[in-house]
């Protein structure tokens, strides 16, 4: 299952390879769609199921993204998935535009803005990001641990 999704243009791909790249180097599993899709498979259901089951979502939200209709899409679908209760940490990353003229409800959310020094900024940003994914799925293995400690207590009683 995919860490982390990375939601982009084509317009943006230099980039979004640089994101896939550096966090897959932080031992991330990162769905980006140029690099993850088999040739000749069917793009849009494993699109959605990388969606789904990403816990992350980095939306690169260049001015060009931002009038991307499959990046509109991608961020419904990932906004839909949180209101219902899914759990998804959603970032704009903007480097092109300013975060309050975000579309719609992806405004809403506090963005990654590294409009200052994009090629400075981006390093760190990341190694933070990755940081926290990192927290994020230790916290998540140590609850699954702790649920999983008294099935094996009762087991050991059963015997």
């Amino acid at each position: 299952m995919p860490d982390v999704f990375v939601s982009y243009t084509t317009t943006d791909l230099r980039l979004a390879r640089y994101v896939h790249d550096y966090l897959q180097h932080h031992k991330l599993n990162v769905f980006l769609a140029r690099v993850s899709l088999e040739p000749g498979s069917r793009w849009t259901p494993v699109i959605w199921a990388a969606l789904k089951s990403c816990p992350w979502v980095l939306f690169l939200a260049s001015e060009a993204a931002c009038k991307a209709p499959y990046v509109q899409h991608e961020f419904g679908i990932a906004l839909g998935l949180a209101l219902g209760g899914a759990r998804k940490t959603i970032i704009p990353v903007v480097w092109d535009t300013d975060p309050g003229k975000l579309p719609g409800w992806m405004n809403r959310f506090t963005a990654l803005d590294l409009r200052e020094n994009l090629p400075a900024q981006l390093g760190p940003s990341l190694d933070q990001l990755a940081r926290r994914v990192h927290a994020a799925k230790q916290e998540g293995a140590l609850v699954f641990a702790a649920l999983a400690e008294p099935v094996n207590d009762f087991e050991t009683l059963a015997s």
